[in-house]
């Protein structure tokens, strides 16, 4: 719990030397309220956390929590609008970068033109270099 509390203390630290403490709030606000929000998962967490100090079923309790939090990262997400799961989120910030497609026919010239000049320095070097033919 200390850790916790450290952790919490850190991000309203840092929130409050940038100035973002109002996005900060407001973003925390929409994962509690509104349509979609967090609290419903919040509730079964702590349901089943609760049911776990019962000693007969803390098996249940450990399998069911261990069921919440795959469905959390599972989760297909609202493809309509923000509240996604991981794999979704995921798979849209990685389609949001930058991709540099290219003719398969420049990148084969390039690559002979620099094969060119290597094969070109290097005959260069050993018809000029002695010790580079091993004549040292």
């Amino acid at each position: 719990m200390p850790f916790a509390l450290l952790l919490v203390g850190l991000v309203l630290l840092i929130s409050g030397v940038k100035n973002t403490q109002d996005t900060l709030f407001s973003t925390v606000k929409g994962d509690f309220t509104g349509t979609d929000n967090f609290i419903y998962w919040f509730v079964a967490i702590i349901i089943i956390g609760a049911v776990g100090y019962i000693p007969k079923l803390k098996p249940v309790s450990t399998a069911f929590l261990a069921l919440v939090i795959v469905v959390l990262f599972l989760k297909k997400g609202n493809s309509t609008g923000l509240g996604g799961g991981f794999f979704a989120q995921a798979t849209a910030a990685l389609g949001s970068t930058a991709t540099v497609t290219t003719n398969p026919s420049d990148q084969l010239a390039t690559l002979k033109s620099q094969q060119t000049d290597l094969l070109g320095q290097l005959s260069q070097n050993l018809s000029t270099d002695p010790v580079a033919i091993g004549l040292q």
